[in-house]
């Protein structure tokens, strides 16, 4: 396996689980948070989506979060609650499938461009190449996709359910 496919391996498996934590879940279910200091679903989602950018961006690729989406759910943002603004669960699943659409394309066409020195505008956290810098993107999205397990599961107990 080469650096482009190991990297579409990880989003597409990320993609599949955002998909399978999400389904049947809507707007009020998504901003339930465990207690404490926790994120709540949609901001993890907005999150990710905020971070798929980056590497869009990373790769020369146009982003599809708005600025004011990334305002949202960037670093240091506000929590989402009930009452915050956000986007809505239905379009910011759409925004991830898109976002994946084009990170798949990008990585199916173009895994020479994996060897290029990360853009300097891009992120300062950035790796040396282009390669490097997704997989830190790639550890930072699965890392908050982890996260998705226990909000599912806080939704469904509202709903009086379990995990399927």
């Amino acid at each position: 396996m080469n650096e482009a496919e190991i990297l579409s391996s990880i989003v597409r498996r990320n993609q599949e689980f955002i998909l399978e934590a999400t389904e049947d879940l809507n707007q009020t279910e998504s901003v339930l948070r465990l207690p404490g200091e926790s994120n709540c679903m949609n901001w993890v989602l907005g999150h990710v989506l905020v971070y798929r950018d980056v590497m869009l961006a990373g790769l020369g690729k146009r982003r599809v979060a708005s600025k004011s989406d990334v305002k949202l759910y960037t670093y240091g943002s506000e929590p989402i609650t009930s009452d915050s603004k956000s986007v809505k669960l239905p379009r910011l699943l759409i925004l991830l499938t898109k976002s994946y659409d084009a990170l798949e394309v990008c990585l199916e066409i173009d895994s020479d461009g994996l060897k290029e020195r990360t853009p300097d505008e891009v992120d300062p956290r950035k790796g040396e190449t282009v390669a490097e810098h997704l997989a830190e993107l790639c550890w930072h999205e699965s890392n908050h996709v982890g996260e998705l397990h226990a909000l599912r599961e806080l939704a469904l107990v509202s709903l009086g359910k379990g995990w399927k």
